[in-house]
C-alpha cells in the first residue's frame, strides 16, 4: 500500500482585516487517478497533515487541487513509511 502526505500549510479567509475560519475541499491525484476529496474548515498558518493509503504505483506523481473561500496553500508528497510501524521516516 502507498501512502501519501497532505499537508495544509495556510487556511484562513479575511473579515474585516481579520483572519477567521475557512471552508477548503482538496482533491488528491495520483497520476490521473482522483484518490481522495477531503473537507477542510478552520484555520493555520502552522502546518498540520493528514496520511492517505492508495492501492496505486507509488512510482506516480501527486498533486492536490483545491477550491477555498478565502486563502489556502496546500501540498501533497509521496511517503515512504517503515513496513512494521508505519512511521514515516522524515519527521
Amino acid at each position: 500500500m502507498a501512502t501519501v502526505k497532505l499537508t495544509v500549510r495556510r487556511l484562513y479567509r479575511l473579515q474585516d482585516e481579520r483572519m477567521v475560519n475557512a471552508q477548503a475541499t482538496a482533491r488528491i491525484y495520483v497520476g490521473d487517478t482522483l484518490i481522495a476529496s477531503e473537507e477542510i474548515g478552520g484555520m493555520t498558518e502552522s502546518p498540520v497533515s493528514k496520511y492517505l493509503h492508495h492501492q496505486l504505483s507509488a512510482t506516480l506523481p501527486v498533486r492536490v487541487e483545491w477550491d477555498c473561500n478565502g486563502i489556502a496553500d496546500m501540498t501533497v508528497t509521496d511517503i515512504a513509511l517503515c513496513p512494521c510501524c508505519q512511521h514515516d521516516g522524515h519527521e
